[in-house]
């Protein structure tokens, strides 16, 4: 298979050496953000700006050299979700007395690495077939460009920048001169009445690049969620909980609003979250079989095929390999820390499945609302479920490992996911910009 010829350098030692500073500075700043606030950004913005930075002063680098920084650094953050939201829980559990750093770097590897593996297929379907938005994605090209041309556009972005670092720095989260949210709740009867919205200019620019649509179906899960559903279960079925009962009889009515969210409003979304993934792949499923048939096709076709550097993915047969090498490891690591094959053997092959299914929903997410809101944590708690209600049919409820089990699965599956919406954001980026995507 002859490939047409690149147009620029793109993956130069330089680059991945200035991918390696920037993973390790914005994979601690995300661990940190995500264990005090329980929430991560995508980094790929910054990444790119500071690789246009630092390449200018080295002698300059090309917006295809740049993408590859600003990958390799936003994909290293990105693995720090799938850490802090899942392993915290083996040592509350008791299962760990501390944080064991090799089995944390074996978790976070393999499960990085499957992501990477699943979602290499979704490419074709959810980025050039799907045309979904990836906001960090399109954004972060667009800082690209701006930098390969400053005259165009540049004024904007930097005002831009400015009015979103003054926003953040001022609101609650920083110096606190005005609050992170705008919000009202009442108590009306039993219900609770609530009207509140997000202050973030983030979050303003994730709904202009999504557009009407999405954000209107945004908008509807919101009210179905904070007007419908937290009324009538706050009013008709809060006593089928009497802890929560107990808690929110003392709250203020926003104080409440929250809990009942925290503890049973939130899967509304988990399955709507889950089920409108599943039935994305479905829909998908021609356009996904056609991407996986071609990839096949291109490796059988040899030299004769010729195909736009632009358009290269990953030989399928490297994908199936890397599938089986990866498994093996896998598999090796559920016996060293649960050292039973009765349980270990089921996890990997739950984590197959469920790692395949969440990393193609953690995507689908991503590309309508952006990596900085992706339910990652709504994908935790489905896997967690999903390994759960199997290792009970498998296992037992009595059972001594199933809890450690199902969140070891849930731990990969998650690191996975994470790597996998990051990947197609970035892989959006290097669509629109015209990089190589292997």
């Amino acid at each position: 298979m002859s490939v047409i010829a690149e147009p620029a350098p793109q993956l130069t030692l330089r680059a991945i050496l200035l991918s390696i500073v920037l993973v390790v500075i914005l994979a601690a700043a995300n661990t940190y953000l995500g264990l005090f606030a329980g929430m991560t950004i995508a980094s790929a913005i910054p990444a790119a700006v500071v690789s246009m930075a630092v390449l200018r002063l080295l002698g300059g680098g090309g917006i295809l050299e740049n993408n590859i920084v600003q990958t390799g650094a936003s994909a290293g953050s990105s693995i720090a979700s799938g850490v802090i939201f899942t392993i915290p829980a083996l040592v509350i559990l008791g299962y760990w007395k501390e944080f064991e750093y090799q089995w944390v770097f074996a978790i976070a590897g393999l499960g990085g690495l499957l992501g990477v593996i699943f979602s290499v297929p979704l490419r074709r379907s959810l980025i050039v077939d799907q045309g979904l938005a990836f906001p960090e994605g399109k954004a972060a090209a667009e800082v690209l460009k701006t930098g390969e041309n400053p005259e165009q556009g540049v004024k904007t972005l930097g005002i831009a920048a400015l009015l979103g670092g003054f926003a953040k720095l001022g609101a609650a989260s920083g110096l606190r001169l005005f609050p992170d949210t705008a919000a009202a709740a009442a108590w009306v009867g039993k219900g609770i009445a609530y009207m509140g919205t997000n202050l973030s200019p983030a979050l303003l620019g994730v709904g202009y690049i999504v557009g009407f649509n999405i954000g209107i179906v945004c908008l509807l899960g919101a009210v179905i969620g904070w007007n419908i559903a937290i009324p009538i279960y706050s009013a008709f079925f809060i006593d089928t909980d009497p802890a929560l009962a107990a808690q929110v009889a003392s709250a203020s009515a926003e104080d409440a609003a929250y809990m009942i969210w925290s503890a049973q409003i939130r899967y509304l979304g988990v399955g709507a979250m889950l089920i409108g993934g599943i039935w994305t792949l479905i829909s998908l499923r021609s356009s996904l079989f056609s991407g996986i048939k071609s990839g096949f096709d291109a490796t059988r076709s040899g030299a004769t095929a010729v195909i736009a550097h632009t358009e290269k993915d990953i030989p399928m047969k490297y994908i199936a390999i890397g599938l089986v090498l990866f498994t093996l490891p896998l598999l090796w690591l559920y016996q060293s820390i649960v050292h039973q094959w009765t349980a270990s053997v089921p996890m990997t092959i739950i984590m197959i499945v469920a790692g395949f299914l969440f990393v193609s929903v953690s995507a689908y997410m991503a590309g309508l609302v952006g990596s900085s809101n992706n339910p990652v944590s709504g994908i935790t708690i489905s896997t967690i479920l999903f390994a759960a209600l199997i290792l009970v049919l498998l296992l037992g409820r009595d059972s001594p490992i199933g809890a450690v089990a199902a969140i070891m699965i849930g731990a990969v599956v998650c690191c996975a996911a994470c790597i996998g919406g990051d990947n197609l954001q970035d892989l959006k980026c290097g669509h629109i910009v015209g990089a190589t995507p292997w």
